[in-house]
């Protein structure tokens, strides 16, 4: 009789700890490979487990390691109140859903794009960008509770940060003049 009630609590455990809050940050590349000198899009993508419109606000920080330079981010139309600014090293952002007023909080940010920012390659290598919690004095996400007249926003359990890589080849006029330069030294050697 024991053995089915310790089993039955361990069971129970698993359903709570899988019943979890958790927020996404995903990140999204126009690109997986550019050639040095070239300009992409980096998106930064807010979701959830929850199920209905959930994702009230977010506070998100790109940063990353490789040679290149950054611009300013730009809002998705449906942030509300968004404040962002390009670093040394990526962009951060942070905004909120546009309904704030209940009770439905329709639409919320769940799945949107909430903004992006362009990336210009510099040498050949390899580009790493990673999302983090931003520096505001927000969580990097939060979600909406339904709390009558005005949403209530609540912490997520916790927040699954996403990556993106993109590889960065030699620009194409230096790949054209070591082709030229393979001829020249092909034709000495005659």
């Amino acid at each position: 009789m024991k053995s089915a009630i310790a089993i039955a609590a361990v069971a129970g455990l698993a359903t709570v700890a899988s019943a979890q809050n958790v927020g996404t940050v995903t990140l999204t590349s126009s690109a997986a490979t550019v050639a040095s000198g070239a300009t992409f899009t980096v998106g930064v993508v807010v979701s959830d487990n929850i199920s209905g419109n959930s994702v009230f606000a977010f506070d998100v920080e790109v940063s990353g390691t490789g040679d290149y330079t950054t611009g300013a981010p730009t809002a998705h139309a449906s942030v509300f109140g968004f404040s962002g600014a390009s670093t040394a090293t990526g962009a951060t952002g942070l905004g909120g859903s546009s309904d704030i007023l209940g009770p439905d909080l329709d639409p919320s940010l769940d799945g949107v794009t909430v903004y992006t920012f362009q990336v210009t390659a510099g040498a050949a290598g390899l580009i790493d960008l990673s999302a983090a919690d931003g520096g505001g004095p927000n969580a990097a996400m939060q979600w909406g509770v339904e709390g009558g007249i005005v949403i209530l926003p609540a912490d997520y359990d916790s927040i699954s940060f996403g990556s993106v890589r993109v590889t960065v080849t030699p620009a194409p006029s230096g790949v054209a003049l070591l082709g030229l330069g393979g001829l020249v030294a092909a034709r000495r050697r005659r």
